[in-house]
């Protein structure tokens, strides 16, 4: 039960046209005037469904990534295949901006107020952290870009403050950890992780990459099929293989890497403790990373886009296990799929967003009446 005494906070996992899901829960959560929340937290496709969210715009999350991200404009496969920019965001944001149905920044700022907060976790090209911006200051457009910059789709430099930014899934898919820097043990997580999915076990980082190449690769064949262009095949033969090379070649260096591994995760959230320990431990975790990373022929100045891969996935796997066993002084209620969803980040069918739409929605409202929301 949700009351007026306690701090609570919204997270925001991103995932591209998966979004689609946590679009669907927060316009339900708007639709039951569910909002007992003093921050907000999103990451990627996250934020700006926290942005929907706290401006109250019913069905704005959902339009820009059912009716914007599935255009060829915004994701072209052919420049993707060509080594080209296949991602066009600034055209994208530029709908969020001044579209049929635009982001009210006036109305955000109004309805924080001075006692809330809304934020975009962003990546530092070149430290791999995260930082977290407001929202609905002057300068959205570009937070809002830097945290949906996909490294390997997005190539142009978002800089301002004196640094290089990309998408904040890199270094915190889900965080829950800057919720607790600012005193706030209460959490509702959405997230895309389904509840059938298998408890991360060991090194999942190199799995996780995998299946992103399949899907990737996966998605790149259907949409051959609808692609008449001479030498496309051939083209994705070539990513297929220029890709594989990458994947060994980071494979053996990951190996070195793991070499440690029981230390490493000796001191990973395995038990209940205190969200503090847990953080600390988590940041010697990422301390002991950064010297084996200096160890191993990782390409450390000017971090490559594989390196920024593994960033994401070892930073998801901490946070999974933080979401499967919660510090003892952390509250967390995980809203979460019932079942794989039907979208991919990318190249998803209509059809499929609306049914991971639709699926959030049902979620949210058996959230809300099991715990008594009317």
């Amino acid at each position: 039960m949700f009351t007026d005494d306690q701090r609570y906070s919204l997270i925001v996992q991103g995932g591209g046209q998966k979004g689609a899901f946590a679009s669907g829960v927060l316009d339900k959560f708007i639709n039951a005037k569910f909002d007992p929340f003093s921050l907000y937290i999103g990451t990627s496709a996250g934020a700006l469904n926290v942005s929907s969210f706290v401006t109250k715009q019913e069905g704005l999350g959902l339009d820009f990534i059912l009716n914007y991200t599935t255009r060829g404009r915004f994701f072209d496969v052919n420049k993707l295949l060509q080594k080209q920019q296949p991602m066009d965001l600034d055209w994208a944001f530029e709908f969020v901006n001044t579209g049929e149905f635009p982001l009210n920044i006036p109305k955000g700022k109004i309805q924080l107020g001075e006692d809330k907060v809304a934020l975009a976790c962003i990546t530092d090209v070149e430290d791999l952290k995260d930082y977290y911006y407001p929202i609905f200051a002057d300068n959205w457009f570009d937070v809002l870009r830097a945290t949906c910059a996909i490294p390997m789709l997005y190539y142009h430099d978002i800089e301002f403050d004196g640094k290089k930014w990309v998408d904040g899934g890199v270094s915190a898919t889900i965080p829950v950890e800057e919720s607790y820097r600012r005193g706030i043990n209460n959490m509702v997580v959405i997230s895309t992780i389904p509840e059938s999915s298998d408890k991360v076990v060991h090194s999942p980082a190199m799995e996780s990459l995998e299946r992103w190449k399949k899907e990737l690769e996966a998605g790149l064949a259907a949409h051959l099929n609808h692609l008449k262009i001479s030498g496309t095949k051939e083209k994705l033969s070539e990513f297929h293989r220029h890709f594989s090379e990458k994947l060994h070649t980071i494979k053996m260096d990951y190996k070195q890497f793991t070499a440690n591994q029981a230390e490493l995760y000796k001191i990973a959230p395995s038990e209940k403790r205190k969200l503090s320990t847990w953080i600390h431990d988590n940041e010697k975790l990422s301390r002991l990373i950064d010297i084996q990373n200096k160890r191993i022929p990782f390409s450390r100045s000017g971090t490559s886009h594989l390196d920024m891969l593994v960033a994401h996935y070892t930073n998801h796997t901490q946070i999974e296990q933080f979401l499967d066993s919660p510090p003892e002084d952390v509250n967390l209620w995980h809203v979460q799929p019932k079942h794989e969803l039907a979208s991919k980040g990318l190249m998803s069918h209509k059809d499929q967003i609306l049914e991971d739409y639709q699926h959030g929605v049902a979620v949210a409202g058996e959230f809300l009446n099991k715990h008594h929301v009317e």
